[in-house]
C-alpha cells in the first residue's frame, strides 16, 4: 500500500514537473524574441531539430532496431512526415508567433482552447448538439477569450488581432497535432514518433529559412535560453509528463497540464517583469476552468 502511494506520488511529481517545464519554456521563448531579438522561425527550427535529434538518439540507445522500423512502412512514413510538418512544426511555430504578438501566458491559455475545438469538431462529426457539460465548457471558454481580448470594452482590443489570430491558429494546430499521429502511435513508441516528427519539422523549416545564413549574437544568455527550450522545455517536459501520465492516467494529467499556463504566468512576472490585470487573470481562469470541466467529463464517462 505504501509502495503504491509512493508510486502515485512519483507520477504526480513527474507530471507537475513536465507541465511547469513547458511553462518555463514559453517564457524563455518570449525572452529570446523580445530581449534577444531572435526570430520565431529560428527558435522553432533550433528547438525542433535538436530536440528531435536528442529524442532519436535516446531511442537508438534504448532499442536501435525498433527506432527506424517506422520507415519500413511507406504509409507510416508518409504519415510521420505529414505529422512533422503540419502537426509538430505548425504547432510550435504558431505558438511562438502567438507569444511574440501577446505574451507567454496568454499564448499558452489560448492554445488550451484546442480542447474546446475538439469538442466542437466531435459534435459536428457526430451531428449532435453539445451535452450540458460541453455547452458549459464552450460558454466558459468563449467568455474567457472575450475577457482576455477586450477586458469587456468592445471599443478597445487588449490583444492585437494578429496575436489573437496566432493564438487561435495555435489551438487549431494542437487539434491537428493530436489527431495526425494516432494510428502510428499504436504501432510505435511516442519517443520515436515525437522525435522523428520534431526532426522532420526542424529540417523542413531549416531548408526554408536557411539558419546557417542568419547572424546570431550567441552570448551566454542566448545560448542558455536556447538550451533551456530544447532540454528543459522539450526533452525533460516531454519525458517527465508522459512518464507521469502513464502512472496517474490521462485525465489527471490533462488537469495538471493547466499548470503550464500558471507557471508561465509566474515565470513571466518574475523573470520578465510582465504585469497582468484582474481581467487578464479572470480570462485565463475561465478558459482553464473550461478545459478542466472537459477533462472531468472524460473521467465520468
Amino acid at each position: 500500500m505504501e509502495q503504491n502511494k509512493k508510486h502515485l506520488a512519483k507520477g504526480f511529481f513527474l507530471t507537475i514537473f513536465g507541465a511547469i517545464s513547458w511553462g518555463f519554456s514559453g517564457t524563455c521563448g518570449q525572452y529570446l524574441m523580445t530581449v534577444k531579438n531572435l526570430d520565431s522561425k529560428y527558435i522553432a527550427n533550433t528547438r525542433l531539430f535538436f530536440a528531435g535529434l536528442i529524442l532519436i538518439l535516446i531511442s537508438i540507445l534504448k532499442d536501435k532496431k525498433d527506432t527506424f522500423k517506422i520507415f519500413k512502412n511507406k504509409k507510416d512514413t508518409i504519415t510521420l512526415i505529414v505529422f512533422g510538418i503540419f502537426g509538430m512544426l505548425a504547432c510550435q511555430y504558431s505558438y511562438l508567433q502567438a507569444i511574440y504578438y501577446t505574451n507567454a501566458p496568454t499564448a499558452t491559455v489560448l492554445q488550451f482552447l484546442s480542447s474546446v475545438f475538439m469538442i466542437i469538431g466531435v459534435c459536428l462529426i457526430d451531428k449532435r448538439l453539445p451535452k450540458k457539460i460541453e455547452l458549459f465548457a464552450i460558454s466558459l471558454a468563449v467568455l474567457g477569450t472575450f475577457t482576455l481580448a477586450t477586458h469587456f470594452n468592445l471599443n478597445n482590443l487588449v490583444i492585437t488581432p494578429t496575436g489573437f489570430l496566432w493564438g487561435i491558429i495555435s489551438a487549431l494546430s494542437v487539434v491537428v497535432y493530436s489527431i495526425l499521429p494516432l494510428k502510428i502511435l499504436k504501432k510505435y513508441s511516442s519517443i520515436i514518433v515525437t522525435g522523428f516528427g520534431m526532426f522532420i519539422g526542424g529540417v523542413f523549416l531549416g531548408l526554408i529559412i536557411k539558419p546557417w545564413n542568419i547572424n546570431i549574437d550567441f552570448d551566454l544568455m542566448t545560448i542558455l535560453g536556447l538550451i533551456a527550450i530544447i532540454v528543459i522545455g522539450t526533452i525533460f517536459a516531454f519525458t517527465c509528463f508522459l512518464a507521469g501520465v502513464s502512472i496517474i492516467g490521462p485525465v489527471k494529467g490533462s488537469l495538471i497540464a493547466g499548470l503550464e499556463a500558471i507557471s508561465s504566468l509566474i515565470f513571466s512576472i518574475l523573470l520578465l517583469g510582465e504585469s497582468f490585470g484582474a481581467y487578464d487573470l479572470l480570462g485565463m481562469a475561465l478558459i482553464l476552468t473550461a478545459v478542466s470541466a472537459l477533462s472531468l467529463k472524460k473521467e465520468t464517462e
